[in-house]
């Protein structure tokens, strides 16, 4: 009898849940209802199973609260929060990859412009300014550093939540799965 190979992707815990993502009367947030169907659609599709990571905001400050920055969230102790959710994933990478019927972690999918989950460009403070700016979210930081002192090397991809980026960021996902 063989033995079936799984894939699986790491995913953003708003890309399975926007009930997580900031919230408020007069807020800016871009938000949909459910799940980001774009990338679960491309996940189903190519029989990749989702990996919900942990949402540092939603873990330590709830809903409703205003969006903020990664400025906004630099603090010890949210830094230190996303460390012990990149330290639980690796170790769950680490299962799947070495388990008794490894699996194949094809990707880990990130929101674009998250203070704690982008991977390419995040949002920062310049000049009093919410600003775009290259560089990723606080949790994505922990978990690359984590992997990298493990010796874990999977593709990283951000995905935007504007639909004309956003169309880009899905065209990759696919190249990668």
């Amino acid at each position: 009898m063989s033995k079936q190979h799984n894939k699986v992707a790491f995913v953003s815990h708003c890309i399975l849940n926007q009930a997580t993502r900031a919230e408020w009367v007069g807020g800016m947030a871009r938000r949909e209802t459910g799940m980001l169907r774009n990338i679960v659609e491309i996940l189903l599709d190519n029989g990749i199973g989702a990996i919900q990571l942990g949402c540092p905001e939603f873990n330590l400050y709830g809903n409703p609260r205003q969006p903020r920055s990664k400025d906004g969230y630099d603090t010890p102790a949210f830094i230190d929060h996303c460390r012990g959710i990149a330290v639980g994933a690796c170790d769950l990478m680490e299962r799947y990859i070495k388990g008794e019927t490894p699996s194949t972690i094809v990707a880990i999918i990130g929101v674009e412009n998250s203070p704690s989950c982008a991977i390419n460009n995040v949002s920062r403070i310049v000049e009093g300014d919410d600003v775009n700016l290259p560089g990723k979210g606080h949790l994505m930081e922990a978990l690359e550093a984590e992997m990298i002192r493990r010796g874990i090397d999977i593709p990283m991809i951000g995905v935007s939540l504007n639909h004309e980026k956003q169309k880009e960021d899905l065209s990759r996902l696919k190249q990668i799965v």
